[in-house]
């Protein structure tokens, strides 16, 4: 298993900010990802609006995966309407 640091920018209106975060676990325990540690850094302004949002909810996981299934989360990802933009990279 290698190490990986996901940011994720989230649709910020209601409650959707847990819904998302609950979805985003569910979707690395379903391709066996163990988080390691994550990080809320709060809703921010966008320097370019995503979908004609002007702001976003910026969360921060740190987790271990095979990098077999990091291309599956990037789709899982893409196919969440409430998941404005994603970054996984190596840590």
């Amino acid at each position: 298993m290698r190490a990986y640091e996901i940011t994720a920018i989230l649709l910020d209106k209601g409650t959707i900010v847990e819904e998302t975060k609950t979805s985003i676990k569910e979707i690395l325990t379903k391709y066996s990802v163990e988080i390691t540690s994550e990080e809320d850094m709060g809703q921010k302004k966008l320097w370019h609006t995503i979908g004609g949002n002007e702001t976003g909810y910026f969360t921060y996981i740190k987790c271990k995966a095979e990098p077999s299934s990091i291309a599956k989360l990037v789709g899982e990802f893409k196919l969440n309407q409430n998941i404005l933009k994603s970054l996984i990279v190596k840590g």
